[in-house]
């Protein structure tokens, strides 16, 4: 076994077209795009999810399972106590484990605690417990840089810099010991209501069309009501599109700040650590007649940024499909450890050609329930139903759900194309077919309720969850 440390960043809701790596227009993130230019990294243009929003897709990340493997994909089920996780792995081949979240969809509340030595969920009822008085302090003293200043209104408030701290605390800790370690951090300030602190809301200001107060609310508006608005047909003005864009761009910035510290950190405190930074799923802006993260698989939701450094073997720019599970596989491999990771490929040696994502049947339910309480002629006829499985190559992108299957010719996902192109119809739904029975046999009696406190049942209602 070779004794390499491993720093993985996931990133909230930020899809690849939205970052400096993905050819945005505003230079989103700089660290990304730093990290991705030097010799030793893979930078990666066609990282396909494994889900489409946070739970399933952070199960799939930490035990290289299938969604409806693993079963998460609802918003009461949580990780069944019988699923081995991949830092339960780690642990036992002799890593330190650290796991950070502020957000109760990786928490010990869905199972995504299990096999971190240490977990710092940051709810309201445990920060000072979990941050410790000093970290607490400092954060306090940086609230108009690192937040939105004082106000008790939670939705505005960031995490970023607590997680920095943690996560550096818990580096140096490991530096001085023996042991490699694993350290696992979800930047959860990219998220909506794409509320940027203080010191991050002149970068892109200049973009703005409103000022920023209004362009502020206007965010907030749009995920407190963002089942209400999708519901009416996204009834929103230029004006507001203008804030939504520029605020989700500087909470994009002020997360690839935070990962860029963490990054540094570890680099001046470990050994050659391999660094893997990413995100969870992405986001819609209108595409499908959609916000946030649901009901579909559609390119704006599951194509994320994707940037591997310091892994022998993996350099350069790489258009090939990739999911979260062939890069922990790969880093496992090189490293020599007997952890598995089923649904992953070494990517040095057994590049993938097809990428698997799944949207879940019961949440999808939930919010078109959700729509059609807001308005009861909502036309939920584009969706598909059930259970949707989605299968990615370069050239194409074909889903299947119970009512009906659908091919498009990328980067075009407006038209099917099923009955010009019976071939690869024909090939991608044998290719689903095979992987399901190989990867994705759901086990009912797998299924395990999520047990949320009030105070993230709260968190998660604000997030558009619940």
């Amino acid at each position: 076994m070779t004794d390499r440390d491993i720093v993985w960043l996931t990133l909230e809701s930020v899809r690849y077209d939205r970052t400096s790596v993905g050819g945005h227009e505003r230079d989103t993130t700089p660290f990304l795009r730093r990290l991705a230019s030097e010799a030793d990294s893979a930078a990666f243009e066609n990282c396909t999810t494994h889900a489409i929003w946070t739970r399933p897709s952070s199960t799939s990340i930490l035990t290289g399972r299938a969604p409806s493997n693993h079963r998460t994909w609802s918003t009461e089920l949580a990780l069944s106590d019988d699923v081995p996780t991949i830092p339960e792995g780690l642990r036992d081949a002799g890593y330190r484990t650290v796991g950070i979240s502020p957000i109760a969809q990786v928490s010990a509340a869905t199972g995504l605690d299990r096999g971190f030595e240490r977990f710092h969920y940051l709810g309201k009822e445990q920060l000072l417990e979990q941050v410790g008085p000093r970290i607490l302090a400092r954060y306090l003293l940086n609230l108009r840089r690192h937040s939105a200043g004082w106000t008790t209104d939670t939705r505005k408030h960031s995490t970023g810099y607590m997680i920095d701290a943690l996560a550096s605390r818990d580096i140096r800790r490991a530096s001085a010991a023996d042991d490699p370690v694993f350290l696992y951090a979800h930047l959860a300030d990219s998220h909506h209501p794409y509320y940027p602190p203080k010191g991050w809301r002149s970068r892109f200001e200049e973009d703005l069309d409103a000022p920023m107060d209004r362009a502020l609310a206007a965010s907030l508006d749009m995920s407190d009501r963002v089942h209400e608005h999708i519901a009416d047909g996204l009834p929103v003005d230029a004006e507001t599109w203008n804030a939504i864009d520029v605020m989700y761009d500087s909470a994009l910035a002020y997360v690839d700040a935070v990962a860029s510290s963490i990054v540094e950190t570890a680099r001046a405190e470990l050994d050659d650590p391999i660094i893997v930074v990413t995100a969870d799923h992405g986001e819609f802006f209108g595409e499908e007649g959609l916000l946030a993260h649901m009901l579909s698989t559609h390119t704006a939701v599951t194509i994320v940024p994707l940037v591997v450094a310091g892994l022998d073997g993996l350099s350069g720019a790489r258009r090939d499909v990739v999911q979260h599970a062939d890069v922990m596989r790969t880093v496992v491999a090189a490293l020599g450890l007997d952890v598995p990771v089923p649904i992953g490929q070494d990517i040095r040696t057994d590049p993938r050609e097809i990428a698997f994502t799944q949207r879940g049947e019961p949440r999808s339910e939930t919010k078109i329930e959700e729509f059609r309480r807001h308005n009861p002629t909502f036309d939920a006829s584009r969706f598909l139903t059930g259970v949707v499985t989605s299968a990615r190559t370069t050239e194409h992108r074909y889903q299947r759900g119970d009512d009906r299957a659908e091919l498009y010719r990328l980067p075009d996902e407006s038209a099917d194309v099923s009955e010009s192109a019976p071939d690869v119809v024909e090939r991608l739904d044998g290719e689903i077919d095979s992987w399901l029975a190989t990867h994705g046999a759901p086990d009912d009696s797998r299924e395990r309720t999520a047990d949320f406190s009030p105070e993230m049942a709260e968190q998660l209602e604000d997030l558009g969850y619940l």
